[in-house]
């Protein structure tokens, strides 16, 4: 009789246990936050491709070394609640208790201007981003090119039929301010792209519908929403059940220790 008492107690216990321990795991997920690297094509990064948690509160710097012959272009930030582009480079990263974060870093591969070959050591090549245009083409076509020193580019916009060339949008640091990133809007096409040697550029054509007149564009931050942290209530409610739970087995394995008296 007191085997079976002891074998019902050690059951009841082990199962409280195993329950606590599951409660236990689901505590500690909402302490900390996961982050997930894919691998890159063109580079490296650090934290490199793998799964690591972090605790909730904290903050992860990224950072992306791109391969010979490629540039850094963007991470690309995903949780359940959507998909974020950051374009710095360290990035950092709060984390938040509970959340899963999956992160990759994209990188361009480096075209040579037409008619010269890619520069010979690219950290003093000035690094021109062409971007595509809704309404119309660019010549050279859309992608990241590498100028060397005294090597400039014609860079030309071509409109669809129904559509007007407008402006350029440049982006990029303004040497002569030092240093400090600004936005141009010239009309010129074709648009001589000859300066920034060490630096990222982007140029994007602006096509208008033929007879629409394109407002001045007004640059602005785009909001980037910031998650809190903490226990939501349906997290407070899967706690209450765990204890309640707890609760309803110890009480059984002592009602049933006592019947067996």
């Amino acid at each position: 009789m007191m085997f079976k008492k002891s074998k019902i107690f050690a059951l009841t216990l082990l199962t409280a246990l195993l329950v606590l321990a599951a409660f236990n795991v689901s505590v500690n997920a909402q302490t900390q936050g996961t982050i997930t690297v894919l691998d890159s094509i063109g580079g490296t990064t650090d934290p490199a491709a793998g799964t690591t948690n972090f605790d909730a509160g904290t903050s992860v710097t990224l950072t992306a070394t791109a391969d010979t012959g490629f540039v850094f272009a963007n991470w690309i930030v995903s949780t359940d609640a959507g998909s974020n582009i950051a374009t710095d480079n360290p990035v950092s990263l709060p984390i938040v208790a509970g959340v899963t974060y999956t992160v990759q870093a994209s990188f361009d591969p480096l075209q040579a201007v037409p008619g010269a070959g890619l520069p010979a050591y690219l950290p003093t090549a000035a690094i021109v981003i062409v971007l595509k245009g809704a309404g119309g083409t660019t010549s050279p076509a859309a992608g990241t090119y590498a100028m060397d020193n005294a090597t400039s580019m014609m860079l030309t916009a071509t409109a669809s039929s129904g559509w007007t060339f407008s402006h350029w949008v440049i982006s990029g640091p303004n040497m002569s301010h030092g240093g400090y990133p600004f936005t141009a809007i010239p009309t010129d096409n074709p648009y001589n792209v000859n300066h920034g040697y060490g630096n990222t550029f982007a140029y994007q054509p602006v096509f208008t519908p033929t007879g629409v007149t394109e407002p001045t564009p007004v640059g602005g931050a785009t909001p980037t929403p910031t998650p809190v942290g903490g226990i939501t209530s349906d997290q407070g409610i899967e706690i209450g059940l765990v204890v309640v739970i707890i609760i309803i087995l110890i009480a059984f394995g002592v009602f049933a220790m006592r019947k067996k008296k």
